[in-house]
Formats: C-alpha cells, sequence, structure tokens
C-alpha cells in the first residue's frame, strides 16, 4: 500500500497465477454524505460518472472495456462507492485510465441528466413494489430522525424529479477528490511496471485539502417506535431494530457474534459486493424459533457494518394462516430469553468456529480479494478485517452477553407489513 501527495491511496494485490485483474475505485463518500433536498445524489452521479468525462464519450467506456472482453459495474452504499472492473491481465492499463479520468473530469452533460432521471426513477418505483424494500426504507427513517442514514441510498422520489446539473456537479466536486479515494488492484500484474503507470497516470490530479463537514449526531431514542405499512403482498412481515455500535468500535465483533448465534451469518463481509438480507440458517436461534415452530416461512438477523452507529435488526415473513402478532410476539419472546438470560454456550462456540473456518476459505479469486481490501479500508482501514476477526475468536460468553442485555435494553423501532390482496 502506498499514497501519493494528492492523498490517494493504492493497495497492489498481485497474484501471479491469475489470467485477469481487477480494478476497484473506492471513494469514501455515499447517501450518508447527501442533504435533504438532494437525497439520492450519490447513487445518481454513479450512473453519471458512465455518461462520459474528458476522454470517453458518452458510452464509451462501456464499449472498450466489453471490447477488451471485460466487465464492469459499480454501486452506491450508505457510506462508500465503489467502480469496480475486471479485464483481461495484457489490458489492465484500460481502466486505470478510465478511473483517473473520471475522477475529476466527469462531464455530467445536461441531455444525459434528463435522460438518467426516468432510469432513477424506474428502479426506485421498482423497489418500492417489493415489501421488503418499503420496510427497510421505513426502518431507518423511523429509527433516525437527524442522521443521514434516515433515508435510502436510492433518494426520495420528489428529489430525484427536482435534481438538476448544478446540484450533481457541486456533490461530485466536493466528494470526488483523490484524498478521499482508495484505488485497489488485484490480479495478474508485475508490481514494477504497474507502480510507475499508477503514479503517472494519478499524480497530475489536483489534491484538496479541504474536509469534508462532520456529519450530525444521532441523539439517543428515547422510547419504542412502531409503524404499519399495508399493500399487495403474500404474506405477514415483521423487522425491529436497536441502534448498534459501529463498526470501529470494539463492541463490534460482539455485535457479528451475536447475529451469528440468531441469524446463522458467520461472515465479516458478504462476497460478491452485495449485503442485503442473509440468508437462512436452519442452526439459528431464530430459524428455530419460528420457522421450525410453523410460525415463519423465512426469518433473519443482520448487523450491517457502518461508520456511524447502524441498526442491528431482526426480521421474519409470517406463515399465511399466522395471525402478525403471534409472529411479533415470538420474537420479543426470544428477544427477551436473550436478554434475560444470555446466549447458549454452545450456539456461541459453533458461530466462533463457523468465522474461523469462512475466514480461512474466502481469499480467492481476483474480483473478491480486491473487494475485501477496499471494503475494510472504506470502512476504516484495512486492518479492520483483522481486528474483527480477532475480536470473534477472543470475545468471552460474558461480554456477548452483557452486550446483548445492554442492546435490547434500549428502545426498539418496529415496522411491520400486513398485506392486502395479491
Amino acid at each position: 500500500m502506498f499514497t501519493l501527495p494528492n492523498g490517494l491511496e493504492v493497495i497492489l494485490a498481485p497474484l501471479p497465477d491469475s489470467p485477469l485483474v481487477s480494478t476497484w475505485m473506492w471513494y469514501r463518500t455515499g447517501s450518508v454524505h447527501e442533504r435533504p433536498g438532494i437525497t439520492g445524489a450519490a447513487h445518481w452521479l454513479e450512473h453519471m460518472l458512465f455518461k462520459g468525462s474528458r476522454n470517453f464519450g458518452v458510452g464509451e467506456v462501456d464499449r472498450q472495456i466489453v471490447g477488451v472482453g471485460g466487465n464492469l459495474n459499480a454501486f452506491t452504499d450508505l457510506d462508500f462507492t465503489a467502480y469496480i472492473t475486471v479485464v483481461p491481465q495484457e489490458s489492465v492499463g484500460l481502466p486505470l485510465t478510465i478511473e483517473a479520468d473520471r475522477m475529476t473530469g466527469a462531464t455530467i452533460p445536461s441531455e444525459e441528466i434528463d435522460k438518467e432521471r426516468n432510469v432513477v426513477l424506474s428502479e426506485r418505483e421498482m423497489n418500492e413494489n417489493t415489501p421488503e424494500f418499503r420496510i427497510e426504507e421505513e426502518l431507518f427513517g423511523l429509527a433516525y430522525r437527524v442522521h443521514p442514514y434516515h433515508w435510502n441510498t436510492l433518494g426520495y422520489a420528489d428529489d430525484i424529479r427536482r435534481m438538476d446539473r448544478d446540484r450533481l456537479v457541486e456533490f461530485y466536486q466536493e466528494h470526488y477528490r483523490p484524498s478521499q479515494a482508495t484505488l485497489v488492484v488485484a490480479g495478474g500484474f508485475d508490481t514494477a511496471t504497474i507502480r510507475p503507470q499508477i503514479e503517472r497516470l494519478y499524480s497530475p490530479i489536483e489534491g484538496s485539502a479541504a474536509p469534508l463537514p462532520d456529519l450530525p449526531e444521532e441523539p439517543p431514542q428515547r422510547g419504542d417506535r412502531e409503524s404499519t405499512l399495508r399493500g399487495p403482498g403474500s404474506s405477514s412481515l415483521v423487522r425491529m431494530a436497536w441502534h448498534a455500535p459501529p463498526v470501529g468500535s470494539e463492541k463490534a465483533p460482539l455485535a457479528l457474534l451475536l447475529s451469528a448465534v440468531l441469524g446463522g451469518e458467520t461472515e465479516l463481509f458478504s462476497p460478491g459486493y452485495s449485503w442485503g438480507q442473509s440468508q437462512e440458517h436452519p442452526s439459528s436461534l431464530l430459524y428455530q424459533e419460528l420457522v421450525d415452530t410453523n410460525l415463519a416461512i423465512s426469518a433473519g438477523c443482520e448487523w450491517q457494518a457502518s461508520i456511524s452507529p447502524g441498526l442491528f435488526s431482526l426480521r421474519a415473513r409470517g406463515e399465511d394462516s399466522v395471525d402478525p402478532q403471534r409472529l411479533e410476539e415470538a420474537i420479543r419472546h426470544l428477544v427477551d430469553r436473550i436478554r434475560d438470560k444470555g446466549v447458549p454456550a454452545r450456539a456461541l462456540e459453533e458461530a466462533r468456529s463457523k468465522f474461523r473456518v469462512n475466514a480461512g476459505t474466502v481469499w480467492s479469486g481476483t474480483t473478491l480479494v480486491a473487494f475485501r481490501y477496499g471494503y475494510f479500508r472504506s470502512l476504516g482501514s484495512v486492518a479492520l478485517e483483522r481486528e474483527l476477526l480477532n475480536g470473534v475468536l477472543r470475545a468471552k460468553l460474558r461480554a456477548v452477553n452483557e452486550f446483548a442485555q445492554e442492546l435490547f435494553a434500549g428502545a426498539r423501532s418496529t415496522v411491520r407489513f400486513l398485506p392486502e390482496g395479491p
């Protein structure tokens, strides 16, 4: 890892046996850096960075990458935005040139903004048709009153309709800068050759010493909050959440372990740069309590790593014939039992063992290696992954139980979805 004078961090991960090179440009900016009136700007800007820059016209980036047999993608999250390209090793110079060009040279043409408006609105409307999206948006809006986690990454529909070029350009100029970025390159390349190439492409880009504004701190939630949604659907859903520590907290490993015991997820991150709802795990306490008893079709637990304090949530989809109130009561009963009696020691050790096994098997593939470096750096540091794993392996049962008591004694936010027709 090295840093250029303008602040750009570069992480090189050579994999000599790989015929491919995966290039990731991570910007430590996401929907958390928006404000009311420009929600959705980070996600929209991600789209616009494929719409032309100084040396690449509209659609040219896609054509050139596909032309060499590669593929590309991008995504926006709460705390960061990432641009991904995978190409044959002999074409590594192409994605490096593309990312350098659009770091500060995106043209953001007005006519393309107008075209993209319908695309972004359609993406939001498509998500609104799923109860899971509606519940998540409602839950974060309920749990956060001040902090920008309050709104979804897609932004509000009214803000999307009113978005103009001036607002997007302002957001771009403020957040897309070398000092806010990390370039990760993994795969079959020669370090002695690629480093001078990176320095030649990125060193001329002017840096910025201006710090980003501080984010507002969410005040303590003083009481339980509830919301009921209705709409087309086939089954009821319930999701409960408590405010939880950020990924940089010393309690983060405890949150990982508690989430694993309740929901079954035993990975420090979700491969494939997708971290939505967790998968089904029949060995988890939630599954045994809700699915095995025929109360729920599915059940899971999420603690998404975030830079600011996030949410620890439990979710369940009810069987068609089950009263939604029974589903909610079952979740509360499990939470109360964990809070009062703690987690079973055997379940904790099983979760810890799975974490250890998973940590030893995930180092594979150029794209996954590049993702992991950039993901953990964007959340804090490359060393964060190892720190979290060490914390998980060392955590005592007593510490996990004390964390559960503290977490579940706090105010709860609950959103339920009641189906009305197909």
